[in-house]
C-alpha cells in the first residue's frame, strides 16, 4: 500500500528483476485516448508514475517535458506520465497549468501502480522496444543523472 511517507528523495537506477513479466497496462487518457502498453511495441516507452500532491513528481516535469520534445542519436522515446489516483478534473487542470507536453494517463484506482511502482512516486520505467521493463527509477529523475541518459540512449540503440 502506498503511504505519502515512502515519497523518495534520491534517484535509484535498477535494473528491472529477471524473471519479472511486464505487467499490463491498459489506461484512459486525459483526452480520452485508450491505451494499452502492447500496442506501444517497438518503440521505446519512458512510463511515470506521479501525483499532483507529490513535490518531487511536480520537480521532474520540465525534464520530462524536455524528454518528450528531446532527439537522442537513434530517435525519440516515447513519455506517458501515469498518474496516482486522482480525478480526471483535478489532473486535467495541472496539466493545463504546468504545460505537460506528453500524454497523460489516468490510474484511478491505483492498480497499475501497484504493479509497476513498489510503492514510491515518482517511480519511472524504461521499457525497450519488445515491449520489455529494463530499468526502474526510484525517485526523482535528476537531469545531470548520466547513467538515466544512457539506458534510454542505449534502449533506442538496441533493435
Amino acid at each position: 500500500m502506498f503511504s505519502p511517507s515512502l515519497l523518495a528523495k534520491e534517484i535509484y537506477l535498477r535494473q528491472w528483476p529477471r524473471g519479472v513479466v511486464a505487467p499490463s497496462l491498459k489506461l484512459n487518457g486525459i483526452d480520452g485516448q485508450k491505451w494499452n502498453i502492447k500496442n506501444l511495441r517497438g518503440k521505446v516507452v519512458v512510463l511515470n508514475f506521479w501525483a499532483t500532491w507529490c513535490g518531487p513528481c511536480i520537480d521532474e516535469l520540465s525534464f520530462l517535458n524536455a524528454l518528450a520534445g528531446s532527439e537522442f542519436k537513434k530517435g525519440s522515446p516515447v513519455i506517458l506520465g501515469v498518474n496516482f489516483k486522482e480525478s480526471a478534473a483535478k489532473v486535467q487542470t495541472f496539466v493545463g497549468e504546468h504545460k505537460i507536453d506528453y500524454p497523460v494517463l489516468l490510474d484511478q484506482s491505483g492498480e497499475y501502480f501497484n504493479k509497476w511502482a513498489d510503492g514510491v512516486l515518482p517511480t519511472t520505467v524504461l521499457i525497450d522496444r519488445h515491449g520489455r521493463p529494463r530499468w526502474r527509477i526510484v525517485g526523482e529523475l535528476n537531469r545531470s543523472d548520466a547513467s538515466l541518459k544512457q539506458a534510454i540512449e542505449t534502449l533506442l540503440e538496441e533493435r
